[in-house]
């Protein structure tokens, strides 16, 4: 073995030993939340949904092949993908059309966690390395789970779903001031929140 394999075992033997799945959980079940489809919202806990794929990540683990943290949120987002797309197929008894679903939900879950991250990102101004988005994505992603709803929901359509101020507004039925007072407030406790769960 060669050093730069030695190295890659190293690391990889390292990333599974820290294998935790308690900072993924908040993560996935955010994507799991936008991604289910509408017809099994409340029929489906998106809870499920992360259990079934943090299982299904558990008993596959010898397959992944990455070593940073970044790589395994990538390879569970796939994993996740197919979960979801399982759950349309077996609770919804639809039959394989191609790649369309599949297709789309992988760029939705991409785009979301993005934005995830440059949310992230953006509470840290200066972040060190790739390393480093990925554990302030997952911090991220914990601190709006702690969040009371309303909060949650006009950061979520603001920063994830990128709606203005005014369609903001109209879907939460609020005037466009008061919609913009509870975004800096969210704003706010978001940071207070992420402050915490870096200390």
């Amino acid at each position: 073995m060669n050093r730069g394999d030695e190295n890659a075992s190293i690391s990889e033997d390292s990333l599974r030993a820290t294998w935790s799945i308690g900072p993924l959980r908040p993560w996935l079940k955010m994507l799991a939340e936008r991604q289910l489809s509408p017809a099994l919202r409340g029929r489906i806990d998106p809870s499920d949904v992360v259990q079934q794929t943090l299982v299904d990540a558990w008993r596959g683990h010898q397959n992944f092949r990455g070593t940073t943290q970044a790589e395994r949120l990538a390879w569970l987002r796939m994993i996740l993908k197919r979960t979801l797309i399982r759950y349309d197929r077996d609770q919804l008894r639809t039959a394989k059309r191609g790649g369309g679903r599949e297709q789309q939900l992988q760029a939705a879950l991409d785009r979301d966690s993005i934005r995830i991250e440059q949310l992230a990102i953006d509470r840290e101004p200066d972040p060190r390395s790739r390393a480093d988005r990925a554990e302030q994505t997952l911090r991220l992603a914990a601190a709006l789970e702690q969040l009371p709803n309303d909060y949650r929901n006009v950061l979520t359509l603001r920063h994830i779903d990128g709606l203005s101020h005014d369609e903001i507004a109209q879907r939460l039925g609020r005037s466009n001031a008061a919609t913009r007072m509870l975004w800096i407030r969210a704003l706010e406790k978001l940071k207070a929140v992420y402050g915490e769960l870096t200390e």
